[in-house]
């Protein structure tokens, strides 16, 4: 069974990750998939004098760091390589570790396993202090190297802080938070309640409510905001809340106030959808974003999308972006094989004689998703028996039995 057994092998190997270190020098970037980029570098060092080496030349593994894989499957050795992944340096990104503390505290909560938290719980917390050294204007929140790719959305550049990684921040040290107190560790717990707090009045920079050039009220937080020189990117970005997902998945409450969440699905229903589904992200004005990554529709972000809007009651427009998602899979795709992001418009390409749906990455893992929202349902019954917004693992233990079950 993947769960939970073989998810805890791949958990743990994550969590093994962050003590690992390889100073090893390898390439990244271009320079790892080209032969040519490679041959320059050992050609003429000279030209590469006074350059950052991050996305270049640069260590294997730092300590601290959360691995991006555990090996990749068409090369290396998996479950024994590490971070196999060199499009860009993971080493620096900034939501691999909190992403990676959620995960812990669901696989806990729905297995009932303490002694996996007590026995990796001092790891978690190295893991945390080596993130907070990535927070180089001390706002609180881990913004990694300025003007380079910091996250999972690998063909982004993002500046300062911004919504998805301080949500994603914030998010795992409320996980971290819980994971203490089911540990009794009340000076990790005070710590940490001292990070989250610290975070949290720099993520209220990013809020905004304004009208654009429509008219058309807008209440989110900005795509990026850097506190020191002022400077904003004002786009609408869909994943905002994904943290706030995954914790309302595990019966926690959720980090942002609801009448907030519910102006800010609001604001990304009507301005960032497109023909295909809901865009990455679109201008505050409702227009393509300049990152063709950014103006991608993906189908899991979609489907967080939608549970989101059905669990606070925006069950009309959670329908509507499950209906986009249906044509996208069972119109223009193939139900065994879910794409992971396609073109936000019907596009021609050559060779074609009409506009049609063109996949970016055709086949993965993450639609998967869509599950979720029967997690969702469930929470939301509990809470409603319970009149709480916190869950106890053992309505989630027997629950993933039933799911088991049919």
């Amino acid at each position: 069974m993947l769960f939970p057994a073989v998810e805890k092998d791949l958990c743990q190997g994550f969590i093994d990750s962050i003590l690992a270190e390889d100073p090893t020098p390898r390439f990244y970037h271009w320079h790892a998939h080209s032969v040519d980029a490679k041959r320059h570098f050992m050609e003429h060092p000279e030209e590469y004098e006074g350059v950052s080496m991050t996305q270049i030349r640069d260590a294997f593994k730092t300590k601290g760091s959360v691995a991006h894989d555990l090996g990749a499957m068409p090369k290396g050795h998996p479950l024994r390589n590490v971070s196999d992944y060199a499009w860009y340096n993971n080493n620096y990104w900034v939501d691999l570790f909190p992403k990676l503390m959620m995960r812990i505290l669901r696989n806990v909560k729905f297995t009932g396993d303490l002694e996996f938290l007590r026995k990796n719980w001092d790891t978690l917390k190295f893991g945390l202090e080596a993130l907070l050294k990535q927070d180089y204007d001390d706002d609180g929140i881990p913004e990694g190297y300025p003007e380079e790719v910091k996250n999972t959305f690998d063909n982004l550049v993002l500046f300062g802080a911004d919504a998805y990684d301080a949500t994603q921040f914030l998010g795992s040290c409320q996980a971290m938070i819980k994971m203490a107190q089911m540990l009794g560790d009340k000076e990790g717990e005070s710590h940490i309640r001292q990070v989250f707090d610290k975070g949290w009045k720099s993520l209220e920079q990013l809020w905004r409510e304004k009208k654009n050039k429509k008219g058309e009220k807008l209440d989110y937080y900005l795509t990026c905001f850097d506190p020191k020189t002022g400077k904003e990117n004002a786009d609408v970005w869909t994943n905002q809340l994904d943290a706030l997902w995954y914790l309302l998945a595990i019966g926690e409450e959720p980090l942002i106030p609801e009448d907030r969440v519910k102006k800010i699905l609001k604001t990304i229903y009507r301005n960032n959808r497109s023909t295909m589904g809901w865009a990455m992200c679109k201008t505050e004005n409702g227009q393509p974003v300049e990152s063709d990554q950014g103006k991608d529709v993906y189908t899991t972000s979609n489907y967080v999308f939608a549970q989101l809007l059905d669990y606070y009651g925006l069950v009309k427009e959670s329908k509507d972006v499950y209906k986009h998602m249906d044509r996208v899979i069972f119109d223009y795709g193939n139900s065994m094989i879910s794409p992971d992001n396609l073109r936000a418009e019907l596009e021609t390409e050559m060779g074609e004689t009409k506009p049609g749906p063109h996949y970016i990455v055709a086949a993965y893992p993450r639609p998967g998703a869509v599950w979720t929202h029967l997690v969702l349902n469930h929470v939301k019954d509990v809470q409603a028996k319970t009149k709480s917004k916190t869950i106890d693992s053992k309505e989630l233990i027997s629950f993933f039995g039933d799911l088991l079950k049919g």
